[in-house]
């Protein structure tokens, strides 16, 4: 017996022991997850607290790599001007050559940036050499050529086409400018016109003061049609200008299917042959209109067929659709080809429709057309420039801020200095304008007799919300001679039947063609 309750008390014993154990055992676990729960906590403190302090940090290293990138790569630059400068010996006239020299290093980038730079070439991973520009080197690419990549245009040749144009016949590039063929499509600007053989007298200066392709659509209905190309040699060989005139012009001539000539050259090696006498009078000159074809048969002057075969004409990206009486001031298209290439927002942003303005003067009879802005200021001063059309309809050509854009100082570069849409007061602008050729065509319904002939096309682009952007200081100027409003002209009988027909004809098709009515769009 008390051997038995000494094992039971052995046993007992040795229970309280482990469950003693048992206990401490889960006390220390107990206490470890506090300790974690708590170093948690405090970690979360010290991370709210110090998260600001963190990121300052991060900013500090980040400009600290892009301070080091920034002068590895002024460096580099000044490295390559010392080879440059100190290295270069002459082997050829046109020829430059970097002396050979080994240089070591194992910074990749340093690599790359030599190697896109054409300074090196690379010899191994760790080693590379200097090397010398090679002579046969691509040349400096010119304006157009980098223009042509920015703009992604394509080139097109022009050639003859003889087409059916509506209710007329087309005979597109009949004569064809010898650069203008050839010209690509970023290189200049086309100036794109119309008239008839009588409006050839301003043909010589336009071309002098434009100096790039010139589109002109010629109308010439019946017998008209052999004047006129007696007309297109006579500026093409008799004059002081005509190697400019057979330069850049390119002459379409278009006539109703009605009223065909009896003879037209097939070719255009035929009609550049087409004989001409330089010793007799221009056959433009002091014509009697009442003896015109158009006249004798009571034709209107389908003036935006006109425009609008010139413009489609046209093989290059930017384009001026304009009078052939307004002449505009000197080297405006390699001027604007270099605003284009500075300003990149004139082409880069397509959700924005824009067209790039010129003010337009007229100037008296007895005066010079000005060559420059500051000579068009004195004029203005003298009274002997005023606003076009200043005395027909002055809010029809007034661009916006006129007084600051006369006032501001003449300068040798094209810049964007004002910026409106066709609304307000300028419901009833004509703007001319360079544009890439998107912008609504012309209505070809709309004849010049009826006027209004470019206002419904400013009233289309109205509607899709077209920017207008003033150039300065280039401008345009009239034809010698203040035009006057004239009560008895023939054309105004054709005005009420005009304006019926574009306010319950054409307006209704606009809305639905290139917007919603806009109580802000006028014709």
């Amino acid at each position: 017996f008390k051997k038995k309750l000494k094992n039971i008390k052995l046993k007992k014993k040795k229970t309280t022991h482990n469950m003693t154990a048992q206990v401490k055992r889960e006390k220390s676990d107990l206490n470890c997850a506090n300790k974690s729960t708590q170093y948690v906590k405090n970690c979360g403190k010290m991370l709210k607290r110090d998260f600001p302090i963190l990121i300052l940090s991060l900013f500090i290293l980040c400009g600290f790599f892009a301070f080091m990138q920034h002068a590895f790569r002024a460096s580099v630059t000044i490295e390559e001007q010392a080879l440059t400068k100190n290295s270069i010996k002459s082997v050829e006239a046109n020829t430059v050559v970097l002396p050979a020299a080994e240089v070591f290093f194992g910074d990749e980038l340093f690599e790359k940036e030599l190697q896109s730079r054409q300074l090196i070439e690379p010899k191994d991973s760790r080693e590379v050499k200097v090397f010398t520009e090679s002579t046969n080197k691509v040349k400096n690419e010119t304006l157009g050529q980098r223009l042509k990549k920015l703009l992604k245009c394509n080139d097109r040749p022009l050639r003859l086409e003889k087409i059916q144009y509506g209710s007329y016949w087309l005979l597109r590039n009949y004569i064809r400018g010898t650069i203008s063929t050839s010209t690509g499509c970023a290189d200049t600007v086309t100036l794109t016109t119309n008239g008839d053989y009588t409006f050839f007298d301003s043909l010589p200066f336009l071309t002098e003061r434009w100096l790039a392709p010139i589109s002109f659509a010629l109308f010439a209905p019946g017998y008209d049609f052999e004047a006129t190309l007696n007309s297109i040699q006579f500026v093409r060989n008799c004059l002081r200008e005509s190697k400019s005139i057979r330069d850049y012009v390119t002459f379409h001539i278009y006539f109703p299917a009605t009223d065909m000539p009896e003879y037209a050259p097939i070719t255009e090696k035929e009609a550049i042959s087409w004989p001409y006498d330089c010793d007799a009078q221009p056959p433009y000159v002091d014509v009697d209109r009442s003896t015109m074809y158009k006249t004798e048969h009571n034709m209107t002057y389908p003036i935006n067929v006109g425009r609008n075969i010139a413009r489609k004409s046209a093989n290059t990206y930017f384009i001026f659709a304009s009078d052939i009486e307004l002449y505009p001031t000197p080297e405006l298209p390699r001027l604007f080809l270099e605003l284009v290439e500075r300003n990149r927002s004139v082409y880069l942003d397509n959700k924005e429709l824009r067209v790039y303005t010129l003010p337009v003067f007229e100037v008296t009879k007895d005066s010079q057309v000005p060559e420059s802005k500051t000579e068009l200021v004195e004029m203005l001063h003298k009274h002997k420039a005023i606003p076009f059309h200043s005395k027909i309809c002055k809010n029809c050509h007034l661009v916006p801020r006129h007084n600051e854009w006369v006032n501001s100082t003449d300068a040798n570069e094209l810049s964007l200095f004002s910026q409106t849409k066709r609304e307000g007061k300028f419901r009833y602008w004509e703007p001319f304008y360079i544009s890439d050729n998107q912008e609504p065509m012309f209505d070809e319904r709309v004849t010049w007799e009826g006027q209004s002939n470019k206002r419904i096309q400013g009233y289309a682009m109205c509607l899709m919300k077209y920017d207008y952007f003033v150039l300065h200081p280039a401008f345009l100027t009239h034809t010698p001679g203040i035009k006057y409003f004239d009560k008895n002209a023939t054309r105004l009988s054709y005005v009420p039947a005009m304006n019926k027909l574009i306010k319950t004809v054409i307006q209704p098709e606009y809305h639905i063609l290139y917007g919603k009515k806009n109580k802000k769009c006028f014709t």
